[in-house]
């Protein structure tokens, strides 16, 4: 697993923000060239193609109104033609009757008189039909014949050849009615159906339009939608630190653009995570660099007293060459000798343990090997002389995977945070134990201290970068351990009372079974790991429970 899977996202803001930290120009990711179409223009082309639709769909259905509006008047003219052709009727009718009751009279001149004037009636109607409807012309000729004939030669004979000629012209005006009555059933069966089918074909055309603008709008908005459920999937991958695959930009208006940017941002950003890798594993070293220059003190006071006694020692044995006394004795003061270098080089041993990079890959460690560790190197340090130091260790904490030299600036951080708030305390043993124990399924390690603890005020500020109390120090030292700590998947919390002491509680999860199994630690051929090191502190008890 690499270092990137625990970067926390703390350090980089903090990091990014150091007065010391020097930036470096994230080179450009190059953009995509695309025919750019907005959005905008996109709403405007759609909105134009609805008014086109719609405008073709209301020149189709005026067009089928006039069709059908030609029918309706041409249904009307059949009315009309109708009615005409019944008044023809009616007035052939009564001619007919006329003739026909007086044609047994004397007087047939008169009838013929009275027929004539009837049959001027009836060219009239008949002249209005075909000044109104030519195609429906009654023709009058034969009938004006036989009343030219009886007019000349007045006699019952002339009568009933003009009655005849009536009837003919009655029967001949009752198949224009008929006909007409035909043709207007017809008329109306093509109205109906042309009806139908206006209606029908307004209603397909108005659902397919529909059916065609909800499908495209459908289309786009599902488009669009994965695009936005895309990015915002992208979004959490840069967050949770997956930066190496590119958004595909699918796309050529604002959503597009946007896409680039995201690019753009995660190229960026992992250019600028990497810088922070580095610049925070130089950060780590150079704060345990100056946490060794601290410990230098008492590390001299420390080699002083061993290198004070075999000093003396060798000058006993000077002095007893001299004098010629018995070897037995040089041999109890080579045996104390030999018990001082041992300190000696355990001591040296520690500290280049400590000031040597450890492995910045995540491994299985041993808690409690840390904790002694760093406690154990911490005892060196001039402040701590006047405290008193416990290790309350669980020997059974499970392993934990993590990076050694994060940890240990975690625990390193803490203790020297403990030790600057003692340094107020009068009246009372000063005090700082470290406990760890397995809590709901998690490792817990407490750094607890009777100092002069802080205000509500001050706890709620203490993990902001560059936030301190301390007249010495940068601010950074709990807001790293804040950020190496959920960079581990864990969690940091700090209770405190004004005047009683802090208490600093750390969890890291456990791994499952499953983890050790699939994902072994990745170790460096011939290296040690802390979950192995048993560091042996000449002077300094290492067993739980003891004061350091």
């Amino acid at each position: 697993m690499a270092e990137t899977a625990v970067v926390p996202r703390v350090a980089e803001k903090l990091l990014a923000g150091h007065p010391n930290e020097e930036h470096t120009t994230t080179p450009a990711v190059p953009e995509r060239n695309v025919s750019e179409v907005p959005l905008r223009v996109k709403g405007f082309l759609a909105f134009a193609a609805v008014v086109i639709y719609a405008v073709l769909l209301t020149t189709f259905t005026f067009n089928k109104k006039a069709e059908l509006v030609d029918e309706f008047e041409r249904l009307q003219n059949l009315y009309k033609i109708e009615e005409h052709f019944r008044q023809v009727d009616a007035t052939a009718f009564h001619i007919v009757m006329a003739v026909f009751m007086n044609s047994d009279k004397d007087d047939q001149i008169a009838a013929v008189q009275r027929f004539q004037s009837n049959f001027e009636l009836l060219k009239r109607k008949n002249a209005e039909l075909a000044l109104s409807y030519p195609y429906a012309n009654v023709n009058l000729a034969r009938v004006e014949q036989a009343l030219a004939q009886a007019t000349a030669h007045p006699s019952a004979a002339a009568l009933a050849m003009m009655n005849s000629e009536l009837l003919k012209v009655k029967i001949e005006v009752t198949q224009h009615i008929e006909e007409s009555r035909r043709e207007q059933i017809a008329t109306a069966e093509r109205f109906r159906m042309q009806w139908d089918s206006a209606a029908l074909a307004s209603l397909l055309f108005g659902l397919i339009g529909l059916l065609l603008l909800g499908a495209i709008i459908g289309l786009f908005f599902t488009r669009l939608t994965n695009d936005l459920h895309t990015l915002k999937a992208r979004a959490l991958d840069i967050i949770r630190g997956e930066r190496n695959v590119m958004t595909p930009v699918t796309r050529n208006d604002e959503v597009g653009e946007l896409m680039q940017a995201v690019n753009q941002m995660a190229s960026a950003l992992d250019e600028r995570e990497k810088e922070l890798v580095i610049a925070r594993q130089k950060y780590f070293h150079q704060e345990k660099m100056a946490a060794v220059g601290a410990l230098a003190a008492g590390v001299a006071h420390e080699i002083g007293n061993p290198i004070a006694a075999m000093s003396g020692v060798l000058q006993e044995m000077v002095l007893d060459q001299s004098s010629g006394k018995r070897e037995t004795a040089e041999a109890s003061k080579l045996a104390m000798l030999q018990t001082h270098i041992h300190r000696l080089s355990a001591i040296t041993r520690e500290i280049s343990e400590f000031a040597a990079p450890q492995p910045v890959e995540l491994q299985l460690l041993d808690l409690n090997g840390l904790v002694r560790t760093t406690a154990g190197l911490m005892g060196y340090d001039k402040r701590m002389r006047r405290v008193n130091l416990r290790l309350n260790l669980d020997n059974q904490l499970p392993a934990i995977y993590g990076v050694a030299d994060q940890l240990t600036q975690v625990i390193m951080n803490l203790l020297i945070n403990a030790a600057d708030a003692l340094e107020t305390v009068e009246g009372r043993a000063q005090e700082i134990t470290l406990n760890t124990g397995v809590v709901g399924g998690n490792v817990r390690l407490t750094v607890a201290d009777n100092g002069c603890g802080m205000a509500q005020d001050t706890l709620n500020r203490v993990f902001e970068a560059f936030f301190t109390t301390k007249r010495k120090g940068n601010g950074l030292g709990l807001s790293l351990c804040y950020s190496i700590i959920t960079g581990h998947d864990g969690t940091i919390e700090i209770d405190s009372t004004p005047g009683e002491g802090t208490q600093v509680l750390v969890t890291l999860p456990v791994p499952a079974a499953e983890e050790l199994l699939m994902e072994p630690p990745d170790i460096p051929p011939g290296s040690q790991t802390t979950a192995t090191r048993q560091p042996v502190m000449a002077g300094h008890p290492n067993r739980e429970g003891d004061t350091l």
